[in-house]
């Protein structure tokens, strides 16, 4: 029921929409589909799936399935009662304040986005000591190259992702006016594609997930309500098999033995060995969805062994998560979780399990936690598009960025996301204000001065009307 009720919720709530199928709805509908409607349905055929780091979870089988159908269907209702109840109703947004971006800024955000680029390749020289610590970074994850990355803020390994942001703001607010050149649109691509390199060199998707969705949505802004082409379908299949494959040759034992060092080869290496339904297979039954197998261990211990957070699992977590552990007035929930269940935290080759957002309402605040939490998720998701068509300035950087972390939030440590995304938001701000900000003055006088003939003609689907300026007016 999970996934039928999902899948026709997903396509239902999307219409296969370019804009919709990138935006957090879509993509945490996904995710909460994949790890409690998919994974269930498998793992009776695969025995050794019901085991958590030496833990059999058979017996929170069916709890966690309950749970984690009440949390997707939660979520869904919290969307659908927005779009029905709320969002019909209201009165269409004025857009006649929105600023223009001045003609000097998609050459320059280019420069940025490739300057923070080349910043992180030379910090992690400096943090590996030396530009040989680069080689060994690119040879997989090992003790060695997470010893040295230990303690190393969040926002530097997002430099990559923070350069995408940069430039998909600028361009989503630029079309709204003004198409992007062909050297432009070059000069764009080639940031985006370059900024998912540096993630890569430890196969994590942390970044690269946000670096790929940010870079997407940035260019949607006049065609956000177009249906994908039959043709995109192939290509997203592939970038999926491609993530689904990652984790899986991270690490440099994992590459060297199928006889490619390099990431690239070892992926075409391990597709051949194990075949399209292999990979699929694995990514359903692995870590990728072992949140299953979490909420199944907990539905066996909260309220029992291990009381209910009561507030610390979330807004306990979002007040601690910024502050050193040796300042913190007591153990952080994530941590406290973790020691209780397997007697030590998150570590290297050590029980690193992630609850996802259903299993954290879940342990903090019990089932009716559960429900409230994911419908009120549900409602900010449904509100998303609206405000991001509405947007202008520091707030669209915001709703990208949002876009690009909701995968991150719905599986993983969700609060820990969430400090990740801000150090990234404070970056990118500080970056945006310095190189990129001009006063609406000034940008009002650049838009005077541009030929008329620049002015788009053919809006997009959403049939905003333009006004004198130039600007859209309405937004229903």
């Amino acid at each position: 029921m999970t996934l039928t009720i999902g899948f026709l919720a997903w396509l239902g709530g999307t219409k296969l929409r370019r804009g919709a199928l990138l935006s957090p709805y879509s993509l945490m509908l996904l995710i909460l589909v994949s790890i409690f409607g998919v994974r269930p349905l498998l793992m009776p055929d695969e025995p050794k799936s019901f085991g958590f780091y030496g833990i059999d979870i058979s017996l929170g089988f069916g709890d966690a399935a309950f749970l984690g159908f009440v949390g997707t269907i939660s979520f869904i209702v919290g969307a659908l009662s927005w779009g029905l109840l709320v969002a019909r109703k209201q009165e269409p947004l004025t857009m006649t304040d929105l600023t223009p971006v001045q003609s000097w800024a998609p050459r320059r955000s280019v420069f940025i986005a490739w300057s923070l680029s080349i910043g992180w390749l030379l910090l992690m020289i400096v943090i590996g000591g030396g530009v040989g610590f680069l080689a060994q970074l690119f040879g997989g994850r090992s003790e060695a190259v997470i010893s040295k990355l230990e303690n190393v803020p969040a926002f530097v390994g997002a430099l990559p992702a923070i350069g995408c942001l940069v430039i998909a703001t600028v361009r989503f607010r630029y079309e709204r006016l003004q198409p992007y050149s062909r050297s432009q649109n070059i000069g764009y691509w080639l940031v985006a594609i370059g900024s998912i390199v540096p993630p890569s060199a430890l196969g994590t998707r942390r970044y690269l997930i946000p670096c790929v969705i940010i870079a997407l949505m940035g260019t949607l802004s006049n065609h956000w309500q177009k249906r994908i082409k039959p043709s995109w379908i192939v290509v997203g299949v592939v970038a999926f098999v491609a993530l689904a494959i990652l984790p899986f040759v991270r690490s440099a034992g994992s590459r060297t033995a199928r006889g490619e060092a390099d990431l690239v080869g070892a992926m075409g290496a391990y597709f051949q060995d194990v075949g399209l339904r292999g990979t699929l297979n694995n990514f359903f039954l692995s870590y990728d969805t072992e949140m299953f197998n979490y909420v199944a261990y907990m539905t066996q211990t909260m309220g029992k062994t291990i009381p209910f957070g009561m507030g610390r699992g979330t807004i306990g977590e979002l007040i601690t998560m910024p502050l050193p552990a040796a300042i913190t007035p007591f153990q952080r929930w994530a941590d406290y979780l973790l020691t209780q269940s397997f007697g030590a935290n998150c570590g290297y080759q050590s029980a690193c399990p992630v609850p996802s957002i259903v299993g954290i309402l879940f342990s903090d605040l019990a089932l009716p936690g559960l429900v409230v939490g994911m419908v009120i998720l549900g409602i900010m998701a449904a509100r998303f598009e609206r405000h991001l068509m509405a947007s202008d300035g520091t707030m669209t950087g915001v709703l990208l960025l949002t876009a690009g972390f909701a995968v991150a939030f719905a599986r993983g440590n969700s609060l820990a996301q969430v400090w990740i995304a801000v150090q990234c938001f404070i970056v990118w701000w500080v970056v945006q204000r310095l190189f990129l900000h001009s006063s609406k003055e000034k940008a009002n006088e650049s838009q005077r001065h541009r030929p008329a003939s620049g002015l788009m003609e053919e809006r997009n689907s959403l049939k905003l009307p333009v006004d004198a300026a130039g600007r859209k007016t309405q937004l229903q």
